[in-house]
């Protein structure tokens, strides 16, 4: 999987208003979720050692909670920005099933 690609696609589709407090860490932000994403899809089965297909299904429930979990113990932020993140999460959810 060509992650670059996927996150250009991603931050293409994004609405850039709706996140214009942490506009200028998208990029970045975005490339920490793919990262997350893919250690859970490892972690879990979901892909193998060769990032092909694995065993399990993805949950995308325990994958949300994985990457924020993640991400906010990676990157301290204050209470008002949670809230952005986790609606950022969101939508990468979203436009990452879509781009799959």
């Amino acid at each position: 999987m060509d992650l670059t690609a996927n996150k250009e696609w991603i931050l293409k589709q994004l609405n850039r208003k709706e996140f214009r407090s942490v506009e200028d860490r998208l990029e970045e932000i975005i490339d920490c979720f793919l990262t997350y994403d893919f250690h859970f899809m490892r972690l879990t089965g979901v892909l193998d050692e060769n990032d092909e297909a694995g065993e399990n299904e993805y949950d995308e429930d325990e994958a949300f909670e994985y990457i924020y979990d993640a991400y906010l113990a990676d990157h301290v932020q204050d209470d008002d920005e949670d809230m952005v993140i986790a609606s950022l999460l969101n939508r990468y959810m979203e436009l990452q099933a879509e781009y799959l």
